[in-house]
Formats: C-alpha cells, sequence, structure tokens
C-alpha cells in the first residue's frame, strides 16, 4: 500500500513539474493532448507546422482564412482547452447553429476527453451539452443563430470557428461578451465564402500573414500558392495523368516532393504582407501544404470547375482558403446606372383609383425602407406573372421605425397601390395591424429556406393580416435579375443608398443538409449580404405584391377611409 502511494506522489509531483514548464499553448497540447487517426498519439506539428504559432498568437484579434482539413479546428480546440487549465479564464466557443454546436460538443469535444486522460481528469461537469466545467472556469458552447444563446455569458476567450456561416450581428453580439475583461482575446477561423465578408473581410484588416519556408534547392524563402507553385499535367478531371502534377519552387524551378513536406516545411514561418492594424493578426493556409492531398488530386479538383460554377466554388473556397464570386453574381453599379431615365420620384401620381398597377414593399428596421413600383404591360409575355410586367421605380423612402407606419399608409393613398408586402419583424403586431387597416390590400411576409421556388403559401387570411412564406433566393433573383435582363428602370433621383443596398446582394452557394437525416451535404443557391441591404428587400416585396394585387383598376384605396 505504502509503495502505490509513493508511486502516486511521484506521478503527481511529475505531472506538477511538467504542468509548470507548459506556459505556451503550443507546449501545452503536444503534452496534454492525445490525437485519435489519421494520426494517432500525442498532438503534434509535425503534419501541421503551420499551427504552431495559430496556438501561440495572443493578440487581441486573430483570424485563419483556411482550406479545409488544415488542421485548424484542432488548434480552436486546444487554444480553449489551454485558456480553461492554465490561464483559468472562462471560453465562449461559437459554431453556426445550436445543432453544430451540439455535434460538436459532442463528438469533436467528446472524443478529446475519451482520448486524452489528463483532460478527462479536468474537467469534473461534462454532462450537460453546451457548458463543460472545470472547477472554477466554463467552457460554453453555443450556437450563434439565437440571441439568448449569446447573451449574458462574459469570458476571456471568444473563438468563432466557420465565421462566414455565422449571422454578423449574432457575432456583434457575441463579441459583448469579452466587455468588461482586462485579458480578452478574440480568436476565428473560417474557410471564406466571398470577397470583403467574413472572415475576408477580416483578414484584409489584418497582417495577412503567409506560411513561407526555405527552399530545399535553393534556399529561398518561397510559399505554396495557386496557380504558381504547380505544374499542371492532364486535361481534364477524370485524366490519369493528372497524377503526374507536382509542386515546384516559384524562385528556382525545382520540384518540390509531396514525401518531402515533414522536412522543408518543419522551419516554416510565419511572414506578414502588409504594414496593417497590428491589433489583429490574420493568417491563411490552403491545401497546396497539406500532406493527406496530393498534387495531383488538387489538379483533378482544379479541371472539374470548367464545368460547374458550385465546383469553382468549392475549389477556390475549400481547396485554396479563398475567396470567390462568379461573373455576374450581384448586381454592379453600371447595371444600375443603365437602368436610370430622365424621370424622378416628384413624378405624376395617379390621377383616379385603379388606373395604374402600383405596388409597395417595405422592410422594417431602425430605418424602415420603402420601395414604390409600378408594373408595365408586356405584350406576349406568357402566363408568369414577373415576365408580364416590366417595373418601373416610382420612389424609395427611407423612415425611422416609429414613423413608417404613419408614412406607409399615406404612400398607399398617395400613390393608390393595389397591394403592399411587408417584412414581418422585428415589429410583427404593427406590421399586422397595418394590413388590418388596408384589409386585401396588404401582407406580412417571411422568407423561408432554400427550396428555389416561386410558390407563395398563405396562412392567417382570416384575421386580416396575410402571412406569406416565400423562398429567398427564388424572389431575390427574379427582382434583382431584372437589372441583368433591363426588365426595370429607376428615376435619376435614386438614392445612393438604393444603388448600395442592391449591390451589396451576391448570389452564391453553399453546402446544406436539406433534412436532418442526411448523411451528404446539397450545394444550393444563396444570396449572401456584404452591408445593409433593406432597399433590396424591399423591391423583392414589392415584387412579391406584384403577384398578390387585386384585379387591375377594380380597387380604390379612396374608398377604404
Amino acid at each position: 500500500m505504502r509503495h502505490k502511494l509513493e508511486i502516486l506522489l511521484a506521478k503527481t509531483i511529475a505531472s506538477g513539474l511538467t504542468g509548470h514548464r507548459l506556459t505556451s499553448c503550443s507546449k501545452w497540447a503536444e503534452e496534454r493532448r492525445m490525437m485519435g487517426e489519421p494520426f494517432p498519439g500525442p498532438y503534434s506539428f509535425k503534419f501541421f507546422p503551420w499551427n504552431r504559432e495559430l496556438h501561440n498568437s495572443w493578440s487581441p484579434y486573430s483570424v485563419c482564412m483556411k482550406s479545409a482539413q488544415a488542421g485548424v479546428t484542432e488548434s480552436a480546440i486546444n487554444r480553449a482547452f489551454f485558456t480553461l487549465d492554465k490561464l483559468k479564464r472562462d471560453v465562449l466557443y461559437v459554431l453556426p447553429t445550436a445543432l453544430a454546436a451540439s455535434d460538436f460538443s459532442k463528438s469533436r469535444f467528446g472524443a478529446a476527453l475519451e482520448l486524452s486522460p489528463y483532460l478527462k481528469q479536468l474537467f469534473v461537469d461534462t454532462n450537460a451539452v453546451n457548458i463543460k466545467r472545470t472547477g472554477a472556469n466554463t467552457l460554453y458552447i453555443r450556437g450563434a443563430r439565437g440571441r439568448s444563446n449569446l447573451k449574458s455569458v462574459p469570458v476571456s476567450e471568444l473563438i468563432i470557428d466557420e465565421l462566414d456561416e455565422c449571422e454578423p450581428d449574432k457575432i456583434k453580439l457575441a463579441m459583448e461578451r469579452l466587455s468588461g475583461q482586462i485579458h480578452k482575446h478574440f480568436w476565428a477561423i473560417s474557410t471564406p465564402t466571398i470577397p470583403e465578408f467574413g472572415v475576408h473581410k477580416w483578414y484584409l484588416d489584418s497582417t495577412q500573414e503567409k506560411f513561407c519556408f526555405a527552399c530545399p534547392s535553393c534556399g529561398k524563402q518561397i510559399e505554396l500558392k495557386w496557380p504558381e507553385s504547380v505544374v499542371i499535367v492532364g486535361d481534364r478531371a477524370a485524366d490519369p495523368r493528372c497524377k503526374e502534377s507536382y509542386y515546384k519552387c516559384t524562385e528556382c524551378g525545382a520540384k518540390l516532393n509531396q514525401e518531402d513536406k515533414p522536412n522543408f516545411l518543419k522551419s516554416g514561418i510565419w511572414v506578414p504582407t502588409v504594414a496593417a492594424n497590428s491589433d489583429i493578426r490574420g493568417f491563411h493556409i490552403n491545401q497546396l501544404y497539406s500532406f493527406t492531398i496530393t498534387p495531383g488530386e488538387l489538379v483533378s479538383d482544379y479541371l472539374g470547375t470548367f464545368s460547374s460554377e458550385v465546383n469553382a466554388k468549392e475549389f477556390h473556397n475549400s481547396k485554396l482558403g479563398l475567396p470567390y464570386i462568379g461573373s455576374g453574381a450581384r448586381i454592379t453599379p453600371d447595371l444600375i446606372d443603365q437602368a436610370v431615365r430622365d424621370y424622378s420620384m416628384g413624378s405624376a401620381r395617379p390621377r383616379r383609383a385603379g388606373e395604374r398597377l402600383i405596388t409597395i414593399g417595405a422592410d422594417q428596421g431602425k430605418l424602415g425602407t420603402v420601395v414604390v413600383a409600378e408594373w408595365l404591360p408586356v405584350r406576349n409575355a406568357g402566363k408568369d406573372i414577373s415576365a408580364s410586367f416590366d417595373c418601373k421605380v416610382l420612389a424609395v423612402h427611407r423612415f425611422g421605425d416609429e414613423e413608417i407606419w404613419d408614412r406607409l399608409g399615406e404612400l398607399m393613398i398617395e400613390w393608390q397601390a393595389l397591394y403592399a408586402v411587408i417584412d414581418a419583424d422585428p415589429e410583427l403586431n404593427l406590421a399586422r395591424a397595418f394590413c388590418k387597416k388596408f384589409d386585401g390590400h396588404a401582407a406580412v411576409t417571411r422568407y423561408r429556406g432554400v427550396k428555389a421556388t416561386k410558390e407563395i403559401s398563405e396562412t392567417e387570411r382570416e384575421t386580416g393580416a396575410p402571412m406569406l412564406t416565400v423562398d429567398r433566393t427564388f424572389w431575390l433573383s427574379t427582382a434583382l435579375g431584372r437589372f441583368k435582363t433591363k426588365r426595370i428602370i429607376v428615376p435619376k433621383d435614386t438614392p445612393d443608398y438604393f444603388r448600395e443596398h442592391v449591390c451589396n446582394m451576391v448570389h452564391t452557394y453553399k453546402r446544406i443538409k436539406e433534412d436532418k437525416r442526411d448523411t451528404e451535404e446539397t450545394a444550393v443557391a444563396v444570396y449572401v449580404s456584404l452591408g445593409e441591404d433593406h432597399a433590396a428587400h424591399a423591391l423583392t416585396y414589392a415584387e412579391i405584391a406584384l403577384h398578390r394585387a387585386p384585379s387591375f383598376g377594380s380597387h380604390s384605396l379612396g374608398k377604404i377611409f
């Protein structure tokens, strides 16, 4: 018995001495973390040398714009554990959705504890999915969708995983959790999506660091970048010659062997490329550095981009770790200029009720935005209503959140609008009250998921305030696509914010599981906003209102009062 106690005491002393020298996150990870496949055993930087500095960056803000399978998520997990264990501070780990947070908690976090004896004994409470306690400190694992998930959680370390998939306003809310802390760090990682959005937006304001290493042939410092570092062999995705592709030094042209990567990358360093805000360290890593992805596989994926816009986006985002936007994915200022005609927002109003087909779209907010549109019939357009009319924007207005309801009613009468569609949030009750006041001439609307259908579902008709549910991507494409097809005109005094909001909408693709039971993700079309977008949505609601308007010329709003 005495012998066992002596052994236990010796182990305790040894553990204490080991812990005392683990002053950096990278050293801590190598000593405390155990990993499973594909690299089982103690955590090592052998196959992910670029991640060492990511562990040890303690700038107020650090971001990593990454390719898939770069091992960066494990860096984020290790930082969370290190902060709890050594720094004795609370951590908030944020993922895009509650489901993603739950899956992360059960799989990544659970696996880390199961494989690492030290971590298993560190945590005293692991039963709750979203809260893990080490005793005095807490790890909060939350989804970014709900505001309540991110409130009342004061922490010193905030980690955002897959930043581009999180709602921007929720990120701001999460960052407030650092307020009032003496020691605070923001750390975000993400595969990028589109330019000047999410992680790429942060990266542009950062040190923009590249992982550089000495070429084993010429000794010059180089980086692996596409396409300069690649010798492409083959001419189609299925070409067996793709396997002959290889990496080369951009200085001397020497071949860089895939199997030698552990040797020439182990001494690599991060090099800032711009003189930027020193408070933000930005890192970028791509799959050319990967030990598990061969040059031939990368080339094959690249050759597959010529047949599919989805493949092109996937290659740039997930393989190169770069943002991507396809041609024609957004409305440009030039397209709006081409739509300008010689009339103003002060042009003549209808002379009598119902003589013109006019609708209104309204997007709520601190500055509610209203678009008034007239619909001009097109000959031989077929049965599709949107195709049967061209759009003439008559007026664009912005009103304060308290003013909008009175002014919206005045605009309905002033323009003798046949129908108005109003965003349901944030003031649903006020929107419903407006619809009841203009019974039969107004509806509230909400966007639904990504089904790419023009179907308009209607509920609550009997309350006098119908609720319309529509597909976001389809209707934004219908309304904004008019600028490309030249089926819309705007007044010469169109406000600048209208132009800005329309141009902020970007058509792109994302991969989702359409059903919780799905094992594979499906690429679906979506719109992402680069900034304020209220006018774009107001224009879209006016388009939806066209499909709900009463028979042309048969109603007079003047009779409502």
